[in-house]
């Protein structure tokens, strides 16, 4: 685990009650809570090279249960629901592209094996069509060609 320093100041009274109203909602404490507003602030200031990718909107609607399940892991995690949900489309993602990646591969190899017993093929026939053609064991044979 990384070291950890402690960090303190004085915050206007309202301020203060709106961050514990929301410690409380997220049944979080104070110290995961303050690393993650912090973390955000740096994370906005860094963009995480987003700053030049273009942003979509995906929505979906989904059972009152999933919402609720959603919201409460989002409550446990301590995340935002906009980091969540996009951390568990990435996972998605990036599964299914590996078991393409997978089953794409043989295919490849296929691929590169029929051109391999392609290029055998045509140096066998090459071998075969001169092995084919008679070879003059004497000079009056090879007379008789000429």
């Amino acid at each position: 685990m990384a070291e950890m320093k402690n960090i303190c100041g004085k915050i206007p009274v309202e301020l203060h009650e709106k961050v514990r109203a929301e410690i409380e909602e997220k049944e979080t404490s104070t110290q995961i809570f303050i690393r993650q507003v912090i973390e955000e602030h740096f994370n906005r200031l860094e963009n995480k090279g987003e700053a030049g990718m273009e942003k979509r909107t995906l929505a979906v609607q989904v059972t009152e249960e999933l919402f609720q399940r959603v919201k409460w892991a989002i409550t446990k995690e301590g995340v935002k629901q906009k980091d969540f949900i996009i951390r568990i489309i990435e996972k998605a993602v990036e599964e299914v592209e590996a078991k393409w990646q997978e089953l794409d591969q043989p295919e490849e190899i296929e691929e590169t094996d029929n051109l391999e017993e392609a290029e055998d093929t045509s140096e066998e026939e090459v071998v075969e069509s001169a092995e084919e053609e008679e070879i003059p064991e004497s000079e009056e044979e090879t007379e008789e060609i000429a």
